[in-house]
């Protein structure tokens, strides 16, 4: 692939930050709704998350 197309098909880090944050908001939005985790849930286990990687 040229280096011309490569760009013409690239985003940026702000795009790409913006995007997923939009698909992850959706699923758990999804999730919520059909009663399969609640949001203080989700808190806990990013809250676990984060502390297995700072180990």
């Amino acid at each position: 692939m040229s280096e011309q197309a490569r760009t013409a098909e690239s985003i940026s880090l702000e795009q790409l930050v913006v995007s997923h944050s939009y698909e992850m908001l959706a699923l758990i939005t999804v999730l919520e709704k059909k009663g399969i985790l609640n949001r203080q849930e989700l808190i806990e286990v990013i809250k676990e998350l984060q502390s297995a990687g700072e180990d």
